[in-house]
């Protein structure tokens, strides 16, 4: 089983590189700041609303530390359990945001190595 998958993985892989391939530069360019921008527009204000969330459910449970914003993930154990789910909700969207991205900086990338 474990075969197949790292088969099935490489065969989307590739086939995803030679649809990139198809495409021309510049609509790869164009698709990719409509990517990055739409991770921006959905990643930033996810991020946002994570860190109030952590902060505000940190300060209630008075377990704010100072500079906690340096290191947020690491105060994730320190979470009530009551809240838990949806301060980390906030935290994997923002992450998603944060793939789309570099998703999207990857096809610029590669429309301008493909030379636009």
């Amino acid at each position: 089983m474990g075969e197949a998958l790292i088969a099935l993985t490489l065969l989307v892989v590739f086939g995803a590189l030679a649809a990139l391939l198809a495409i021309s530069p510049a609509t790869l360019a164009v698709m990719g700041f409509w990517t990055t921008a739409a991770g921006l527009a959905f990643g930033v204000p996810a991020g946002a609303v994570y860190h109030l969330a952590l902060r505000n459910a940190l300060l209630r449970a008075q377990r704010l530390p100072a500079r906690w914003w340096l290191n947020p993930t690491s105060l994730h154990d320190a979470l009530p359990d009551t809240v838990r789910t949806r301060v980390l909700g906030w935290c994997y969207a923002g992450a998603a945001g944060f793939l789309v991205t570099i998703a999207g900086c990857a096809l610029v990338a590669i429309a301008a190595f493909r030379g636009i």
